[in-house]
């Protein structure tokens, strides 16, 4: 059979995959709530947000792993979302796995850093882009693939960005190591800056010339920070009405 045979012309229904970034409490971790999310609880910082189902706090990349391979494998009923609270330390943990668990020449020595383990050089950051690129996303993957939105809640940094022309400029963009951050944000259908002024708390979907936001969906530019709103947005637009009725 020929390979042309295999063309793919319809359009393929996901759940979403997002990233959520913003100053801390502007909101995240209780946008995650209206979800009605299992929280993956990377930062202890949850526990008074009421009507949340969360993890225990998990200090380490393989405790993280587990519970990501365990969701993926093993759906859980009744849930339409999973977040992860917050995705810059979860990265975090993956660089302390990288430096101080899998240096042998320097097992558990907190002077080791990114530039001097594994030989220097900054070796290891090309290990943490593995573990991103062969184990974290694809997990991700494989959870979306089970029918549950991908929530990436992260903090918000004012970060000094490299056009492709060559520019530097500063812009407000998710609190990731300029190394890593693309392969998420390529990754994600939406990234949405979370705003907050006086009692009104809203999503920014779209990019500027200072934020950093993209969506898939042709979302309104900004509304509220609530996911009922955002399913109401995602739905009025025809390539997600399927997902959301499903």
């Amino acid at each position: 059979m020929s390979l042309m045979n295999s063309l793919i012309t319809t359009t393929t229904i996901s759940p979403p995959k997002m990233i959520v970034y913003g100053q801390p409490g502007v909101g995240k971790t209780t946008f995650a709530a209206s979800a009605q999310a299992i929280l993956i609880d990377c930062e202890n910082g949850a526990g008074v947000v009421p009507g949340l189902k969360r993890t225990p706090y998990l200090q380490t990349w393989l405790e993280m792993r587990q519970w990501l391979i365990e969701i993926a494998t093993t759906p859980p009923d009744g849930v339409s979302a999973v977040a992860i609270d917050t995705i810059d330390w979860m990265v975090q943990r993956i660089v302390e796995h990288v430096v101080l668990d899998l240096d042998n020449k320097s097992p558990n020595d907190i002077t080791n850093t990114l530039g001097s383990a594994h030989g220097g050089y900054f070796k290891a950051r090309e290990i943490v882009q593995n573990i991103v690129y062969r184990e974290l996303l694809p997990m991700l993957n494989a959870i979306a693939e089970g029918g549950v939105a991908i929530i990436l809640l992260a903090h918000a940094a004012n970060t000094k960005m490299t056009s492709p022309e060559g520019y530097d400029f500063q812009m407000a963009a998710p609190d990731l190591p300029n190394w890593i951050s693309p392969p998420f944000i390529e990754w994600a259908d939406a990234v949405m800056y979370a705003t907050c002024k006086g009692e009104e708390r809203n999503l920014l979907t779209q990019g500027t010339n200072v934020v950093l936001a993209k969506n898939r969906y042709s979302l309104p530019a900004e509304f509220p920070l609530d996911w009922q709103a955002l399913m109401y947005a995602m739905t009025h637009t025809s390539n997600v009405k399927e997902f959301n009725n499903g």
